[in-house]
């Protein structure tokens, strides 16, 4: 009976790992692709406030040289 428990235990703790392994990989890939996400919408909101800046300044040279 012993033998049989240690068996299985033995033989689910390969599936788990085999699984983690996956697992893992899928999280990886997951954050990776967070991460691009979260660096391109970064970079998008970086360029809204420099444009929009640029805008202000220059509005504002405008109607103070007016």
């Amino acid at each position: 009976m012993k033998k049989i428990t240690i068996a299985a235990i033995i033989l689910s703790i390969f599936a788990v790992a085999g699984c983690s392994s996956q697992n893992k990989q899928d999280m990886k890939q997951g954050l990776t692709e967070v991460g691009h996400a979260t660096r391109d919408a970064t970079k998008a909101t970086g360029h809204f406030f420099r444009d929009t800046t640029k805008d202000v300044i220059e509005n504002v040279k405008q109607a103070t040289s007016d």
